[in-house]
């Protein structure tokens, strides 16, 4: 009885590692799109019975529909990216994903590629074709029979697979004369073709590429992969597409950093900050258990009701840096109560940042030229706990040069 137990557990393992689930793309840098339990992150437009969920699968079957993902993973908005599913058409079946599409209320996808996903239905252009653009008239897979549609997008360059095997081999030309469809960016859709087309898909994940002009997303939507708390008890946690601070009562300033460091960069964000708390984001900064155990030190982009934007040195030598900001310029340039939209540009000894697009700090500092970006929580003493929320970060590193 306990060996078959063993068995048993041992199957369950197995058949999950093969299947794959959420929190195994994660793992692999591949973020789950469908949860396996609802259509939560997913939009549809003319007939929302077309789609449903069963067995933990997408189940596509109906009038013609549309379904486009709105959920937190990149704010749902892709331009290079690898994406996977995997999918089972039944006899007959039409569908198609479609990518650098972006919702509309009717009608078929007008500006966006779509590949197709089609295996016996009347149309000639089948599984894998970018439809009307690279189209395919052969497909290696069957109904009946789970297989993987895999695409990639890394600049003008499509690739599309059906298990592994390359079906479309894409570089969209710099002279196109086409408006449409056309790379861009965007997010993805599944289609629900006509009423004798049923589809199935499951196991949807993407994984994020830097974009073409060098950005990369420091956050992905989804969790808190590529940080780690350093300092302080405050929590952090993911919460539809932010990350979310909360104070803790008794702690020091607590820091969410990244893993990685940045020496010359651009960088953008978004924060509400609830007004009684002060709070900042950390960059070049560091933590060394030589200095103060581990203390997190450097400069701090101010995130608060009073001097936002200005440079801080914090835990170091704990002064303004940027001495010529006009303090009434910073305070009119914040929204109390509302997202701030936060830019930091450091090449070299040179720091300067913007919120909501005025232009605040410009000064010169070469006390430090490399460290990670950490979101601050600051210590607190209200009468009950306030937060601060960050989201859409991004950052692009530069060279010295420019």
């Amino acid at each position: 009885m306990e060996r078959g137990r063993y068995v048993v557990a041992a199957l369950a393992l197995l058949m999950a590692f093969c299947l794959g689930s959420p929190e195994a793309a994660e793992d692999e840098g591949w973020l789950p799109l469908f949860d396996g339990k609802s259509l939560d992150g997913w939009k549809v437009n003319e007939n929302p019975q077309t789609f449903s969920v069963k067995d933990g699968e997408i189940v596509v079957k109906g009038n013609r529909s549309h379904m486009f993902y709105v959920g937190p993973v990149a704010n749902a908005d892709f331009q290079n990216f690898e994406f996977k599913a995997d999918v089972m058409t039944k006899p007959g079946a039409n569908s198609g994903i479609y990518l650098h599409t972006k919702f509309q209320e009717s009608g078929w996808p007008v500006t966006s590629y779509e590949s197709q996903v089609n295996q016996t239905h009347g149309d000639p252009k089948k599984s894998g074709g970018l439809y009307n653009v690279v189209d395919v008239f052969t497909t290696p897979v069957k109904d009946n029979e789970w297989y993987t549609h895999y695409i990639m997008v890394k600049g003008k360059h499509v690739i599309v697979k059906l298990n592994d095997k390359v079906v479309v081999d894409y570089q969209e030309p710099e002279d196109l004369e086409r408006k449409a469809p056309r790379l861009s960016r965007g997010t993805f859709a599944l289609q629900g073709h006509d009423p004798g087309s049923e589809v199935h898909y499951k196991n949807i994940v993407v994984k994020l590429l830097p974009d073409n002009d060098g950005w990369a997303c420091l956050f992905n939507g989804m969790n808190l992969d590529g940080w780690e708390q350093l300092n302080g008890t405050a929590p952090y946690e993911v919460k539809d597409g932010a990350i979310v601070g909360t104070t803790a009562e008794g702690s020091p300033n607590s820091f969410l950093c990244t893993k990685k460091h940045f020496a010359d960069f651009e960088l953008e964000f978004e924060v509400n900050v609830d007004p009684r708390l002060n709070s900042g984001v950390q960059f070049r900064s560091n933590s060394l258990k030589e200095y103060q155990n581990g203390r997190v030190h450097g400069y701090q982009v101010e995130i608060a009701t009073d001097n936002p934007g200005r440079i801080y040195d914090e835990a170091r030598r704990g002064r303004w840096l940027d001495e010529d900001t006009d303090p009434a310029k910073t305070d009119k340039a914040f929204k109390v109560g509302e997202w701030n939209k936060y830019r930091v540009l450091c090449v070299g000894d040179s720091i300067k940042t913007w919120v909501n697009g005025t232009p605040i700090a410009d000064t010169k500092d070469s006390m430090t030229d490399k460290g990670f970006i950490g979101l601050q929580v600051h210590s607190f003493q209200g009468d009950s706990p306030a937060q601060v929320s960050w989201r859409n970060i991004r950052i692009k590193e530069l060279s010295a040069e420019k």
